[in-house]
């Protein structure tokens, strides 16, 4: 059975007629151990509430804890779904660079094909040209040669 400081107060010793006791010393006995008895109490309840607020603390810590986990995880899928993109986007301008520089090559092949075949036919009418004026100038040579 447990005694609490109200108890230990009320206890009544009972007299012998063989063996008494001195009732002051057993009172200041107890009285003694309802002070220590409730120093006792007071400072379980001390540690009690100690014990309560350490444990609303470490919840507090864990809710943080858990929080910056999730902070963290949701850190490192944005990262890599930013790098994911960074890296798409850098093919995508890799790949519209190759195809502007094959556009650009294939219209200059072109455009050397298209002046190739322009000095072509500027050789030909020059050939031409040549020959009508070398026909031209024999006839007039023959001309000349008639006249004299």
């Amino acid at each position: 059975m447990n005694f609490t400081p109200n108890d230990l107060s009320n206890i009544v010793f009972r007299r012998t007629i063989i063996r008494g006791v001195d009732e002051n010393q057993v009172y200041e006995v107890i009285q003694k151990i309802i002070e220590d008895y409730s120093d006792y109490i007071r400072e379980l309840m001390k540690v009690k509430d100690q014990v309560m607020e350490l444990k609303d603390r470490l919840s507090h810590y864990e809710k943080m804890e858990e929080t910056l986990k999730k902070s963290l995880i949701l850190a490192q899928q944005s990262s890599s779904e930013i790098i994911s993109n960074a890296e798409k986007k850098a093919e995508n301008i890799i790949s519209e660079a190759q195809n502007k520089a094959k556009e650009i090559i294939d219209e200059a092949n072109r455009e050397v094909v298209k002046t190739q075949f322009e000095a072509e036919r500027l050789k030909k009418d020059l050939a031409v040209y040549k020959s009508k004026v070398a026909s031209l100038l024999q006839s007039q040579m023959k001309l000349l040669g008639d006249i004299e």
